[in-house]
Order: structure tokens, then sequence, then C-alpha cells
């Protein structure tokens, strides 16, 4: 069997992107990046898997934190 991570990207009305990492239907990373760090990392990123839409998320974070599916939070320089 194949595992295959998709990312929901939702564009925010400031403008950053926040992207939940999902396998298998399980939850993953959430992640926010600036338009400018989005734009990079989706270079990396196959398009069959990546998922785009507006509208709003809750989650707290700022543009470069990473939040792990156990719940520790962390920061990416390359995301900002």
């Amino acid at each position: 069997m194949k595992v295959e991570m998709h990312f929901y990207a939702t564009k925010t009305v400031d403008s950053n992107v926040h992207v939940q990492n999902v396998v298998m239907g399980l939850m993953g990373q959430h992640h926010v990046h600036t338009p400018k760090g989005f734009e990079k990392w989706i270079a990396e990123i196959d398009e069959q898997y990546l998922h785009i839409s507006d509208g709003e998320c809750s989650c707290g974070l700022q543009p470069g934190q990473v939040r792990s599916h156990s719940g520790k939070v962390t920061f990416n320089e390359e995301f900002k």
C-alpha cells in the first residue's frame, strides 16, 4: 500500500497561508507561511497532493510556526 501525504492550504484574509498535512485521514503538522514563504514551499510539492482554498483558520499560529501532530510548536524560518 502506498501512503500519500496531502496538503490542505487555506489562504486567509491576512494573506498568510495555513497548511494542514494529512496522511491516511490522520492530521499531521499544521504550518503557517507568508505568501513568499508559501511560494517557495510549494515549489517542492507535487500539485496532485496540494489542495488550496480561501478561508479562515483559528489555530493561533504565526508565519514560521509549525504545530506537530503531538501539539509541540516549533519554528521554521523558511516559511516566513
